[in-house]
């Protein structure tokens, strides 16, 4: 019982944290439009802002997965906590370029080690093997619940307060989140370090980038990274450019928060239940689908707040279906690691899901050949899936699945 109570607590102040800080990050496309017009520049410059987040963000989560995976997670979260409230009160003062990339850089180190990623990998290491799959669902899902909640409050602090001083208000929110880092009892994570076996770093890498499935696998989380970042940046300024009012815009994005939450448990639970490799490619269909629709219909609040309903079943989920995959390969000894490779290359579609939305808009005044792309990525990542076999790495090395 002892360790039942330990893995509990650990899944939620781990879900408290991501979901403040995921329901922070996905505020800050309600900030693209007020920024940009208060320093006179085009929707591009905060957007790369956010690439170069997505970019510290992927190194953040590889580096910081290999120090979880051999010293813990305490220091790790402190350290992202402390980055992601520094980096989120520059941005109250951009008043230069500089500034809005420095926001950029800090907040991804924050997130690297504090962000999704590192807690699902947390959780995959202390959860008890049965219930792996559905505390790594109730943990992504914690991430979107924290998205649904932050985004009216934070809209009605923008309308009230001003933009500037709510995001002060978010950076004080964040900075929180430390009195919370004590209650972490990490004894069964530790145990699990302190084994005898040795961390071969090196071998593990080696054969992770030469194995075929795997590399499947991360080419196919690319097109989670440039949807999700695409869409959580620039869906409010898409909406409000049609003529919607940015009201109908935060529901929307609210509503991609807050039926993920019954996504990813649906898929948290049938991640116990069939290949998660089957799942992850049918919900990237799903997202090529959904787009698809929402380019063809007509703008309206209906149809924006359809859409945002819509992809939220379909968001977080790639997340702990990805990690469970990745445990099937190697267990949970190099979890850390080899998620942390893997999200290099969904951050490295969320570089290029921020700046190229930002860049098309400004050429074109509109985002459509972007959801095109979205559709076509979705495809595609569709069909990397269905020829991904779920089965464990050949290694000269011994390790454990579950």
């Amino acid at each position: 019982m002892a360790n039942n109570a330990d893995w509990r607590l650990i899944l939620i102040v781990c879900s408290l944290i991501v979901a403040t800080l995921m329901g922070v990050r996905n505020c800050f496309g309600l900030f693209l439009e007020p920024i940009s017009l208060a320093n006179n520049f085009g929707k591009e410059i905060f957007s790369i802002g956010m690439s170069f987040q997505a970019l510290t963000w992927g190194l953040g989560s590889f580096l910081i997965g290999m120090i979880i995976d051999k010293f813990g997670s305490q220091k790790a979260l402190a350290f992202g906590i402390i980055c992601y409230a520094l980096g989120t009160y520059m941005l109250s003062l951009p008043q230069n370029v500089l500034l809005i990339y420095g926001f950029g850089t800090i907040t991804g180190f924050g997130l690297g080690a504090g962000g999704m990623s590192t807690i699902v990998a947390i959780i995959g290491k202390t959860a008890p093997d049965e219930k792996k799959s559905i505390a790594m669902g109730l943990v992504a899902a914690a991430g979107s619940f924290g998205q649904f909640i932050f985004i009216a409050p934070t809209l009605f602090s923008i309308k009230t307060y001003g933009w500037q001083s709510t995001i002060v208000f978010l950076s004080i929110i964040i900075a929180s989140l430390l009195f919370l880092i004590p209650l972490l009892n990490a004894k069964k994570e530790k145990d699990v370090f302190q084994k005898n076996e040795p961390f071969n770093f090196k071998i593990i890498i080696k054969n992770s980038l030469v194995n075929k499935n795997y590399i499947l696998l991360s080419l196919g989380f690319f097109t989670c990274g440039f949807h999700v970042t695409f869409i959580g940046l620039h869906l409010p300024n898409d909406l409000t450019s049609k003529g919607l009012s940015i009201e109908v815009a935060g529901w929307s994005l609210a509503l991609v928060g807050l039926f993920n939450i019954f996504g990813t448990l649906f898929f948290g639970w049938l991640g116990d239940k069939i290949k998660k490799k089957d799942s992850l490619a049918y919900i990237y269909l799903g997202r090529s689908f959904v787009i698809m629709l929402f380019i063809i219909l007509p703008p309206s609040p209906m149809t924006a707040l359809l859409f945002g309903a819509s992809i939220g079943l379909l968001w977080l989920a790639t997340v702990p279906l990805t990690n469970g995959v990745i445990l099937t390969f190697m267990g949970p000894k190099y979890l850390g690691t080899l998620g942390g490779i893997a999200f290099l290359s969904h951050q490295a579609g969320a570089i290029l899901g921020a700046w190229s939305g930002g860049k098309i808009f400004d050429l074109y005044g509109n985002y459509d050949n972007i959801w095109w792309i979205s559709v076509i990525l979705g495809i595609s990542a569709f069909l990397l899936h269905i020829f991904i076999k779920e089965e464990p790495f050949q290694t000269n090395l011994k390790f454990k699945t579950t």
